[in-house]
Formats: C-alpha cells, sequence, structure tokens
C-alpha cells in the first residue's frame, strides 16, 4: 500500500510539472487504476520527459553551434571593416573621431538654418564658414566612408536651403517706371512701406542717383532689406560721433571724421545726417 501511495505521488508530480494544458487533457480515475497501469502511465511520462530533454538537448546544441557560426562571421565582419578603415587611412576609433566631427558641422548647420531669412542674412559670413569647414572635411580620405559621404551630402543640402531661405532678406531689385520718384518708391507695401525711406533708396544707389528729385524710367535701384557688410543705417538722434564710437564700428568718437569723408556723396553738412541713410563704413 505504502508503495502503491508512492507511486501515485510520483505519477502526480510528474503531471503537475507537465504544465495545466497537459493536465487538462488527461484525466485519471486514481481510485480504479491498477499497480501495472500506474506503472505504465508513469514509464509513458517518463518517456515524454526523456524525449523533451533530448529535444532541449538538441536545441542547445543547435543554439551553441549558430552562436559559433555568429562570432565567426562579425570576426569576418571586423575583418572586412578593417580593410576599409585601411583604405580610409585611419582605424576604426579614427573613423568614430571624423563622424563626429561631421555630426557636429550636420547639427551647427541645422540650427543655423531655423534662424529667421534676414538672420540668415546677417550671418551670412557664418554660412560662408561652414562651406569651407565642409570643404575641409570633403578633402579628408576618411569622407568616403559610407556614413561620412551621406552625412557630408546632407549637410551640403542644409547649406543650400540656408542660402535659399535668406534670398528674399538679401536686396532686391526695383525697376523704376514713368511717374516714379523715390517717395512713392519707397512708400510701396512690397519695398519698404514707408515714404520717408526714400533715404535708403537714395543712399543705396548713390552710384545711379546723383540728384534724388531726378530718377527715370528703366534705372533698376537694389532695395536693400537689411545691413550689409561695412554698413551702418542710421536711426532717428544719430550722429557721426555717436556711431563712430560704436563697437562695431570704430570704437572711437574721434574718427567721425572718416564716416564724413567717406560719405560726402550723401552728407552735404557733417552736422546734419538722416533717418534711413545708409553710410559706408571704411575698413582701410
Amino acid at each position: 500500500m505504502k508503495n502503491r501511495k508512492l507511486w501515485v505521488l510520483a505519477l502526480f508530480t510528474l503531471l503537475v510539472f507537465s504544465g495545466g494544458l497537459l493536465a487538462q487533457q488527461y484525466s485519471y480515475d486514481y481510485k480504479t487504476m491498477t499497480m501495472d497501469e500506474y506503472k505504465a502511465e508513469l514509464a509513458k511520462w517518463q518517456k515524454r520527459e526523456a524525449d523533451a530533454k533530448a529535444a532541449i538537448a538538441e536545441e542547445e546544441a543547435k543554439i551553441a553551434q549558430l552562436k559559433e557560426e555568429l562570432a565567426s562571421l562579425d570576426k569576418e565582419i571586423d575583418a572586412v571593416y578593417n580593410e576599409i578603415y585601411a583604405l580610409l587611412g585611419t582605424d576604426e576609433a579614427g573613423y568614430k573621431e571624423y563622424l563626429n566631427q561631421v555630426q557636429g558641422l550636420e547639427n551647427d548647420v541645422q540650427a543655423f538654418l531655423g534662424l529667421s531669412p534676414e538672420e540668415i542674412y546677417e550671418r551670412r559670413n557664418e554660412l560662408d564658414n561652414f562651406k569651407s569647414q565642409l570643404a575641409t572635411l570633403r578633402q579628408d580620405k576618411r569622407s568616403n566612408g559610407v556614413e561620412a559621404f551621406e552625412a557630408l551630402q546632407r549637410i551640403e543640402g542644409l547649406i543650400s536651403q540656408a542660402e535659399e531661405k535668406a534670398t528674399p532678406a538679401a536686396a532686391g531689385r526695383y525697376e523704376v517706371q514713368p511717374g516714379d520718384y523715390l517717395w512713392k518708391i519707397a512708400k510701396r507695401p512690397d519695398i519698404y512701406g514707408d515714404p520717408y525711406a526714400w533715404m535708403r533708396i537714395y543712399t543705396a544707389n548713390r552710384d545711379q542717383i546723383k540728384n534724388p528729385d531726378l530718377i527715370y524710367p528703366r534705372q533698376v535701384f537694389r532695395i536693400p532689406k537689411v545691413a550689409g557688410p561695412n554698413e551702418y543705417w542710421v536711426e532717428r538722434g544719430d550722429y557721426l560721433s555717436k556711431i563712430a564710437g560704436m563697437a562695431n564700428v570704430f570704437g572711437d568718437p574721434f574718427k567721425w571724421q572718416r564716416l564724413y569723408e567717406a560719405n560726402r556723396d550723401v552728407i552735404a553738412d557733417p552736422n546734419m545726417i538722416y533717418p534711413y541713410m545708409i553710410l559706408v563704413i571704411p575698413r582701410d
């Protein structure tokens, strides 16, 4: 009886570890089973267990083989990359360092592209610097790497987008029509929308306009939207010594005469300058 209980306990334990699903598929009436039936059922489950262990061992062997194959493949990949690095005149660390430089430039240009058209135009010297950096990076043999090449192409595209974005802020053009005069042109909504800005048109086109009261049809005037390099746009309350003393001009109010001499064609009296005038800042 004691042995029978042990057999029942062993069979029950195997049934529990086989999982709930199998337990639901097979049900037994333990009260009516004979010892031989218990032994036969136990042997059946023991065989299933042995088969399962054998299958697990087989799968583990396959996994071990796959790991070996992957390790071998990794070595082959590393060897190929080392050959590529050699062709690029570098190693893995050097290539990653180069990619970091390229990524840094790409981030800078992307941020620059987020500026307004006016800001991009005013800071277009930075755009020139980006072009210079791009040209330098392209001279490096590492630029032939796939990731580097694609990134440099993206940077070139971003620079082109920035140049295109700044176009509206650059100086526009206006062709004089019969009946036009500077006040009328400056008042146009597509020019300045302010008739008093006629002085800006006059001083921006001093090479064409000798007398602001005399302009002619078919003359093409530059219509600046932002101050160009080496230019100062006069504002209310300005005077020559004040402008000369500004840090972005000369930083010295006593150099006002340099401003006057460089702009004598538009300044009749050094004591009288007007808002909207565009003054040239001599840098010699």
